[in-house]
């Protein structure tokens, strides 16, 4: 397993604070942490909703619906 932020690509995680869209940040929460997030695909991403992590950029997470 693969810890920190890196570890993440390939885990499920739920919106905490809703995603804005590609440039604006909300929140995840995995492993028990929040993490900031970005959309991958620029369309937003409501709160609750599970989302895919795809990639890590700037110590973001970069998340799409699962």
């Amino acid at each position: 397993m693969i810890n920190g932020i890196e570890g993440m690509v390939g885990e499920e995680a739920v919106v905490s604070v809703a995603i804005p869209g590609k440039i604006h940040l909300g929140s995840v929460r995995a492993r028990g942490e929040e993490w900031p997030a970005l959309s991958a695909v620029g369309e937003p991403i409501a709160k609750d909703v599970i989302v895919l992590v795809l990639d890590v950029r700037d110590g973001h997470l970069i998340v799409t619906p699962s």
